[in-house]
């Protein structure tokens, strides 16, 4: 009875573990595709076919970093992102559309009041609203392109209204307080050197340098990135930011918000990809044509100094807090391998990785191509290849799937001359 139990009790033993290598040999065979909670990662709903619905991420004491829903399609219908620095707060808020146009985004500082929205239509921006303490600033678009910018400030009982003439390349500001035109000028389109502009809401203003001379620096200097697996979808060092202002900004590990207020194209990529899953793939490259400079003469800042010092509130109400001393030129572009509804096990991540950046060099290569068995991985997953430039019709980016499509992006920003990719400002205590 001992031996026979003894026995029996050793072929139970034997057939777990045949029984247990036939599923190890199985699993190898077939990873484990299936998406599944975890102590940092939570998952409210899905989809019929596994992929994610509701769900959010954080930390171990369940103080969420980021919330958001896919659609059943894999594009994002909303997202919120949280920072923990200086203190736990929701900075940034996107709603999207089905076919991944932008509906609305809003961003907030860290007491959780709203510092500024922007409203879309048909996927163009159509307002974005920018909130001081004491004054609020409008920008106005038609069909993507600013029409007018209006500052109103309360507390000074002041406003500038900007408005903008493409076709004759003319902007008319005017700047009114207790119902008195104090500035009533009209300037180039763009942006001259000199001009000033209110940073605490990112309002131009007129410009006090009549005639500024520049001197122009020439650089023609390459830069690239190879593509690699990144954190996040920040093209932060692959671009310049618009407006770069005469203070220190760090943003840490979170996105770097203050520069999608003026950058159009920083604002599309991060509204984009607000949330990612174990990395993304981001390459790109940049050109700098050269930079112009303000050159005006020592006596022409000491008088504009000297106009500052009588009456320091007016001149900030005309010409703002700092002014426009460095203009650079060039163009740059950069490439964005996403990947959502990732699967929880490693074995299987690490696998659709590699066939996910396969994918993306045999859409910007010459004679790559993916097995059978990578495309029946990437099927199982969302991906997707986005190429950005600084040319408008790439804002919001081009969708790759081919070696022709990346081609022809590259042609298109080749061919287009050097832009201004960088307004860099100075203090008007620095006169």
């Amino acid at each position: 009875m001992f031996k026979k139990l003894h026995l029996s009790l050793l072929l139970f033993s034997l057939t777990l573990l045949v029984a247990s290598c036939e599923r190890d040999d199985e699993m190898l065979q077939q990873p484990d595709f299936s998406i599944k909670p975890s102590l940092n990662f939570k998952i409210e709903s899905s989809y019929a076919n596994g992929w994610i619905k509701n769900a959010r991420y954080q930390s171990l004491d369940a103080t969420p970093t980021e919330v958001f829903e896919y659609y059943e399609n894999g594009y994002i219908k909303s997202a919120q992102v949280f920072a923990s620095y200086p203190n736990q707060h929701m900075y940034m808020e996107v709603s999207r559309s089905e076919d991944n146009l932008p509906l609305w985004s809003k961003y907030y500082r860290p007491d959780g009041s709203l510092w500024f929205k922007t409203e879309y239509e048909d996927g163009l921006p159509k307002q974005k609203t920018i909130i001081d303490a004491s004054a609020t600033t409008v920008y106005e678009y038609a069909n993507g392109e600013l029409q007018q910018i209006t500052r109103t400030d309360e507390v000074a009982n002041s406003s500038s209204t900007t408005t903008f003439d493409r076709e004759a390349n003319t902007r008319q500001l005017k700047v009114v307080q207790n119902d008195e035109i104090v500035l009533d000028q009209e300037y180039p389109y763009h942006e001259a050197m000199g001009a000033g502009i209110d940073t605490k809401t990112h309002t131009p203003l007129g410009n006090p340098f009549s005639g500024a001379e520049t001197s122009y620096l020439p650089l023609n200097q390459s830069f690239s990135q190879s593509v690699t697996w990144e954190r996040d979808a920040d093209p932060i060092s692959m671009m310049f930011p618009y407006r770069l202002f005469d203070a220190f900004y760090n943003p840490g590990n979170y996105f770097a918000t203050q520069f999608s207020v003026a950058t159009q194209l920083y604002q599309s990529v991060i509204e984009q990809y607000p949330v990612t899953e174990n990395g993304v793939l981001l390459g790109g490259g940049k050109y700098e044509a050269g930079i112009d400079r303000l050159a005006n003469s020592f006596e022409i800042r000491d008088s504009l100094a000297q106009v500052r010092d009588n009456d320091p509130e007016r001149y900030k109400l005309q010409y703002g807090n700092e002014y426009l001393h460095k203009i650079g030129y060039g163009m740059y572009f950069f490439i964005i391998g996403a990947l959502r509804n990732l699967p929880t096990d490693e074995a299987a991540q690490r696998a659709i990785k590699a066939a996910a950046q396969k994918k993306l060099n045999s859409v910007t290569q010459e004679g790559i191509s993916l097995t059978a068995e990578e495309e029946e991985l990437l099927a199982k997953v969302w991906f997707e290849v986005k190429f950005f430039s600084t040319l408008k019709s790439h804002t919001s980016g081009v969708v790759i799937e081919s070696v022709n499509d990346y081609e022809q992006a590259l042609q298109e920003i080749n061919d287009a001359e050097p832009a201004v990719i960088q307004l860099e400002y100075r203090s008007i205590n620095d006169l």
